[in-house]
């Protein structure tokens, strides 16, 4: 075959290849090529002993190495090109340049096992690139932390729980330190994510607890359809002010206003819900439910969100410093985490958040968000 005429050819099998025509594997040696002018035709490419044939008339009538040939070389090649590179199996880019370019380096032992260690091909660093480093842990034994302390378990109990599960020896203060750092960093997360669909009808109320002693409060507001959590805030007193400042976070997570607002009978929320929802169309969004004798609605769901705050609540006695911390990792657990008996799926599934309820990936997302603002701006 003269140069020009190879060339020719050539070129048209890059063309096809370009315009997405990819062999299609019929039996051991055998392919077919769709044709490039008639998409109904296929010719077949049969390999034996090395030689490769074609049943197009290029190659039957004239020998000439047909573009159906050429094509599948140049798949070949780029197949067995891909094979060769490594593969990246690095769940997060580096943390110094976000290179995905990397390699494995050796390993580094610790007492949870073997890390893998990498190398940035772009910035020369070498790093365990795992979501959670610097610790004497792993992302396991702190989602089994964060996942024991959400249902109840002290934090004592935690580390006699680790010690037995993973043989890492940690004390209680180690526990609570990943607990907070960590339910800080998926909190920040998911506090980006808003609901897309929230209902009209919200119920508050409010529910005490011990702090050293002494009663305080958590104001919750909670979406009707979707049981989304929408506000939970703590404070020492029962205020009107106090009812306003929560109904105000609500509605910066909703994005809007509720129509009706259904809370007992407390005189704290009367003007709190006139002066936040009511409008010239709606002057009058207030439902007190002050009956249990009540038919026609009542604010029985989020007395069972406050059931199932109390669940965990109730292990622990008394808080000391931390109760303002731990009302909002609950409602990340319970928005995010945990399944709703009666949705069957998360609330933040229900309200439309499209997320994976597994402490697991959130981790790993949060932790990833913490370090981009450290990366170099893109444009």
């Amino acid at each position: 075959m003269r140069k020009e005429d190879y060339q020719k050819r050539k070129d048209k099998s890059d063309a096809m290849m370009s315009s997405g025509i990819e062999p299609i594997k019929d039996g051991f040696n055998e392919y077919f090529i769709p044709s490039q002018s008639d998409k109904s035709k296929k010719y077949k490419v049969t390999i034996n002993k090395g030689w490769y044939s074609c049943q197009c008339p290029d190659n039957s009538k004239n020998h000439f190495l047909c573009k159906h040939i050429l094509l599948l070389k140049t798949y070949f090649a780029i197949t067995l090109k891909s094979r060769e590179q490594p593969k990246i199996t690095a769940s997060n880019p580096c943390p110094h340049c976000a290179s995905l370019n990397l390699q494995k380096f050796g390993t580094r032992k610790t007492i949870m096992g073997l890390k893998q260690r990498w190398l940035c091909n772009e910035c020369g660093k070498r790093f365990v690139n795992q979501p959670i480093s610097k610790i004497k842990g792993n992302s396991d034994t702190v989602i089994t932390a964060i996942d024991l302390y959400m249902k109840g378990v002290s934090y004592r109990g935690i580390a006699d729980s680790i010690k037995q599960f993973f043989g890492l020896k940690v004390t209680h203060v180690t526990v609570m330190n990943w607990v907070n750092d960590y339910m800080q960093k998926i909190n920040e997360y998911v506090n980006q994510m808003k609901p897309e669909q929230i209902s009209d009808v919200w119920h508050a109320d409010e529910q005490f607890i011990k702090v050293k002693g002494k009663q305080e409060y958590v104001w919750n507001v909670l979406d009707s359809e979707s049981r989304f959590l929408l506000a939970s805030n703590e404070k020492p007193t029962r205020t009107t002010a106090d009812a306003r400042e929560t109904f105000q976070k609500a509605k910066a997570i909703a994005g809007k206003k509720a129509q009706t607002v259904i809370t007992d009978g407390s005189f704290s929320y009367e003007q709190a819900v006139r002066k936040e929802f009511a409008t010239y169309k709606n002057p009058r969004p207030h439902y007190r439910y002050v009956s249990m004798r009540a038919k026609d609605v009542s604010n029985n769901r989020i007395e069972r969100f406050h059931e199932t705050f109390r669940q965990r609540d109730k292990t622990m006695r008394n808080f000391q410093t931390n109760q303002k911390e731990y009302a909002e990792n609950f409602k990340t657990y319970y928005n995010f985490v945990r399944t709703h008996q009666g949705l069957k799926q998360t609330p933040a599934q229900k309200a439309g958040i499209n997320v994976n309820p597994q402490w697991k990936e959130l981790l790993e997302k949060a932790t990833r968000q913490v370090t981009t603002p450290n990366l170099p701006p893109t444009n």
